[in-house]
């Protein structure tokens, strides 16, 4: 489980890297304006931070796990549906929806950490990966 946690960690970090690199081609194949090219990384960045804390509540309430896992699973569906966008809007949505997911994966991926590695120098080696 750990080594999935620091997977899913690792895929949420890289997407924000990826995004910069393919956006030029994704402005151009798209016919996205400078203001909208912006908006690509901004939305999922607004939507990420302003639901962040919401997303750890309802991690708490319904479970680590399974927000883990829809957390997981909508991220990858919002990868797709934003490396398959046809418009500049699909794209806008789906970085939005990436925003989300991130949101609720994030703080259950950290608290699935917390309780796999209660202490000590396990832990400490577990947050550093």
């Amino acid at each position: 489980m750990p080594a999935i946690v620091a997977l899913a960690q690792l895929t949420v970090v890289l997407d924000g890297t990826i995004v910069n690199i393919a956006l030029p081609h994704a402005q151009s194949d798209l016919g996205m304006s400078d203001g909208d090219r912006t908006w690509v990384v901004t939305l999922y960045a607004l939507v990420f931070g302003a639901l962040l804390l919401l997303g750890g509540r309802i991690a708490d309430y319904w479970g680590r796990k399974r927000s883990f896992i829809v957390g997981t699973a909508g991220f990858a569906v919002a990868s797709t549906v934003g490396g398959m966008a046809q418009s500049t809007w699909e794209l806008l949505a789906a970085r939005g929806l990436q925003g989300l997911f991130t949101a609720l994966l994030a703080p259950a991926s950290l608290a699935l950490l917390t309780v796999n590695f209660p202490g000590g120098k396990d832990r400490i080696k577990a947050f550093s990966v």
